[in-house]
């Protein structure tokens, strides 16, 4: 009875590692039906597990513990695993294994170590830029009319320069706006006309691929930040018709045209808020099965030239406005992106907008 409402997978073996008695959350983070395994060894169950159960089978060690990677059903989880030997008169009775799954605090911490290092990047390396990119501008004005042989070879090297020194600032640029991000300023907007205009400038700059729209008759608003809004869109847009450039024929294979599906709804829920859902399907190679849990983290990405930031800044600005980013597999085999908001009824944002009255006026009286 203990054990079923203890949040944290635990699982008792006997002597020999076999199951003996396990609880509820343990079959739900293994995504297995550990009561039928009771009896059967744990390695059969959670191979994952084998490792660390035999290094405690070996040693004299009463406790290990160790992270773990397991994935089911293409979903990856990191869990932290504690294996506790039971002992009578320095024989080995059984063993505890206990876990948890704690993949959103190993993302959270390489959030913010990621963060420390953007904002010294954003400090150490764009300051010397600027000199450089003036330095290399100023020798092609000042002396490419005085070189009489090579020309050719001096105006490719300064433009090399320059151009590679804006591609440094462009990716410092993007560091720097993860690191920063500043805190949504909340208003009413339409979410309809932020994707209207983001299409928009996607098919101009993607002209071969062809970006559908699907939304209701009804102007759809939220309240939100529409800039950081219209932002996590193009990031997300631009990704999409990047990967779809990026595709790769077989021999003798003909690609099917580019297209980005983008589907907006707004539904009603069971409980006190509805739901904005917008969805983005592609057509391109889809997402990679290995290390799909960590491609919202910055610099994971699966483009030769990508900084990894884009579906960053995306998970960042939707975290900001509580709401859920969800990848997952399109159903032609592409990649699909969700963005799923809540919108509170009158009373509770109107209670929302209370608290925020009062607990700024007791900031207010605490500091005089």
């Amino acid at each position: 009875a203990v054990l079923t409402g203890v949040s944290a997978g635990v699982i008792g073996l006997d002597a020999r590692g076999h199951i003996h008695l396990p609880n509820r959350s343990a079959g739900e983070l293994l995504g297995r039906d550990l009561e039928a395994a009771v009896g059967t060894p744990l390695a059969d169950a959670a191979p994952e597990m084998a490792p660390i159960l035999a290094a405690a089978m070996s040693g004299a060690e009463r406790q290990r513990v160790q992270e773990i990677r397991i994935t089911r059903e293409g979903h990856p989880r990191t869990l932290l695993v504690g294996v506790a030997t039971e002992r009578s008169e320095d024989q080995a009775v059984g063993y505890v294994v206990t876990f948890d799954d704690i993949t959103p605090l190993v993302a959270a911490q390489r959030m913010a170590a990621w963060a420390d290092v953007a904002r010294r990047i954003a400090h150490e390396i764009k300051n010397p830029l600027t000199p450089i990119q003036l330095s290399a501008e100023r020798l092609k004005r000042r002396y490419l009319k005085e070189i009489t042989s090579d020309k050719e070879t001096f105006t490719a090297c300064t433009e090399t320069i320059i151009r590679q020194v804006e591609d440094i600032g462009r990716m410092v640029d993007e560091f720097s706006s993860f690191a920063r991000m500043p805190r949504p300023d909340l208003t009413d907007a339409s979410v309809t006309d932020i994707l209207r205009q983001a299409v928009f400038q996607e098919r101009s700059r993607s002209p071969s691929i062809a970006f559908d729209l699907d939304m209701p008759p009804a102007d759809v608003t939220l309240r939100c930040d529409p800039r950081q809004i219209a932002r996590a869109v193009t990031n997300v847009l631009k990704n999409a018709a990047e990967s779809i450039e990026g595709r790769k024929s077989a021999e003798g294979e003909t690609l099917p045209p580019g297209n980005v599906r983008i589907t907006l709804r707004s539904e009603p829920t069971e409980g006190a808020a509805a739901q904005v859902r917008i969805d983005f399907e592609d057509n391109g190679p889809g997402w990679p099965a290995e290390y799909r849990d960590r491609l919202t983290e910055p610099y994971v990405t699966t483009r030769a030239k990508g900084t990894g930031l884009g579906l960053a800044i995306v998970k960042k600005i939707i975290e900001d406005h509580n709401g859920d980013l969800i990848l997952a597999d399109a159903a032609d085999g592409g990649a699909r992106v969700t963005l799923v908001f809540s919108v509170l009824n009158e009373s509770r944002d109107t209670a929302r907008t209370e608290a925020n009255a009062l607990e700024t006026a007791t900031e207010v009286r605490a500091h005089g």
